[in-house]
């Protein structure tokens, strides 16, 4: 063999540590970038099945003030059984927890959900209406905004 050969060979033995610690720079950069980005998408992944068991009773809530002219005295969990002031409802996700009453006079209301799980636990999300139920909207709370389901900044 040559030596021109040999030495071709001993070039190309594989990576220099300069590459490799350029790779795991970049591997590293993108998991600073990405671990967060994760953490925030799901909470608000977890701040969302607050506001869907809410989104759930909009329509009974307003179909009953209606009915009535009044909110109706409680929600009961989908496994008890209602009185007639009181509505069936599921009050318990895996992430939060939604009131089991609605807060404020006829045709104003108010429902909140308390998260019990993630970086948002302890924080509130609330659906408001100030119109028996026609509109609704979930702006209030304390939830931060970067939690919140677009429709709810």
């Amino acid at each position: 063999m040559s030596k021109l050969n040999k030495r071709s060979l001993q070039l190309q033995q594989g990576f220099t540590l300069i590459e490799l610690m350029i790779v795991v720079a970049i591997i590293g950069i993108l998991a600073a970038v990405a671990l967060p980005a994760y953490n925030d998408y799901t909470t608000r992944a977890q701040v969302s099945e607050g506001i869907e068991l809410m989104g759930g009773l909009k329509g009974p809530l307003a179909e009953y003030g209606y009915q009535k002219n009044a909110w109706p005295t409680g929600l009961v969990a989908s496994t008890g059984t209602p009185t007639a002031t009181q509505l069936t409802a599921t009050l318990v996700g895996k992430y939060s927890t939604v009131s089991n009453s609605v807060a404020g006079t006829f045709p104003s209301g108010t429902l909140t959900a308390t998260m019990t799980s993630g970086q948002a636990n302890g924080s509130t999300v609330t659906l408001a209406t100030a119109d028996g139920g026609n509109t609704w909207t979930c702006t209030g709370g304390t939830v931060a905004n970067k939690y919140r389901p677009v429709a709810c900044k």
